[in-house]
């Protein structure tokens, strides 16, 4: 946390340039409409630096602003190829069967439940069709995702209430 003239905190707007962040995050390749995540992510990482405790103070917070942010660049560059690899084997696993005809019901909840993922965020999505769709295991999905195993049945379990509510709210199903 870098100190102002009286020794107190200065706020974060104030400790960071977001127009540097936003050239460091663009030059990163970040698209134009996920800048201001990538910004607010660096200030929640520099909030989160500051409230550790007994942590030093951070010397040169536009450093180490400018660190972080070119880190989430290549974190959105990571998300991206494993997001269209995922995308790949999803539609070679689709692309082998032969298409079939579905009573209208079935269409109608294909069609809920669509919408339904749509509007979940996108890890809870990402966890689900995971799980439900290609039937990887929750061991198989953390590793393919890199987080914990606890983190999968986590966002499982979040995803499949949503869409618990969002199928119970419609008529007839």
């Amino acid at each position: 946390m870098a100190g102002g003239p009286t020794g107190e905190p200065v706020p974060v707007q104030e400790t960071v340039n977001t127009e540097k962040l936003r050239a460091i995050l663009l030059m990163g390749g970040v698209p134009w409409n996920e800048l201001e995540d990538g910004v607010q992510q660096v200030r929640l990482k520099l909030l989160e630096e500051r409230s550790k405790p007994g942590q030093p103070l951070i010397r040169n917070p536009e450093a180490w602003a400018a660190v972080v942010a070119s880190r989430i660049a290549v974190d959105w560059h990571r998300g991206r190829a494993r997001d269209m690899g995922l995308r790949e084997r999803l539609s070679l696993l689709w692309s082998v069967r032969p298409p079939v005809e579905h009573p209208e019901e079935e269409v109608l909840l294909a069609q809920v439940v669509a919408e339904g993922l749509e509007r979940l965020p996108a890890q809870q999505r990402q966890a689900l069709v995971l799980r439900y769709y290609t039937d990887l295991t929750v061991r198989d999905i953390a590793r393919l995702l890199d987080v914990p195993e606890g983190t999968v049945k986590s966002r499982l379990h979040h995803a499949v209430a949503a869409l618990r509510t969002e199928l119970l709210d419609v008529e007839g199903i």
